[in-house]
């Protein structure tokens, strides 16, 4: 499994517990959901660039 659908996963997960969990604690798991799903975008986007520059060389 890549690193990319792993924080994705996170992310699901994190914003689910938010919904179950009082609101002062739910906000700081709406961040970190908020963190992993940006953090798995640019590491797709890393990964995607890496690829395209090797390719064009």
């Amino acid at each position: 499994m890549n690193q990319t659908a792993i924080l994705h996963a996170a992310f699901g997960v994190l914003i689910v517990a938010g919904f179950l969990v009082s609101a002062p604690l739910s906000y700081g798991l709406y961040g970190l959901g908020a963190t992993c799903f940006i953090a798995g975008i640019v590491l797709a986007r890393q990964d995607s660039d890496g690829s395209e520059t090797a390719d064009s060389v």
